[in-house]
């Protein structure tokens, strides 16, 4: 049986990182859910198995490279507007 991951359990694990990021990202529902997404295929496509704060650590890490919605400077991570 195939686990969907869910923008509320990515949201527990933002919730519980300290990264500049995670406030933002805890606040975007369309970052949550295309991170539920791509966690979900990971585990599918690839069979390795990592843990789901693991692997959100990694997309807050390496942002920059990811750009689009991911970038530090999108703004759309902009809770100002």
């Amino acid at each position: 049986m195939i686990n969907i991951t869910t923008i509320q359990e990515i949201a527990n694990v933002l919730a519980g990182l300290e990264h500049k990021l995670a406030p933002n990202w805890l606040e975007n529902d369309m970052i949550k859910k295309t991170l539920a997404i791509s966690y979900d295929y990971w585990l599918e496509d690839t069979g390795i198995p990592m843990a789901l704060k693991d692997f959100v650590q990694q997309y807050l890490e390496h942002a920059e490279y990811l750009g689009g919605i991911f970038s530090p400077d999108s703004e759309i991570n902009d809770l100002s507007c």
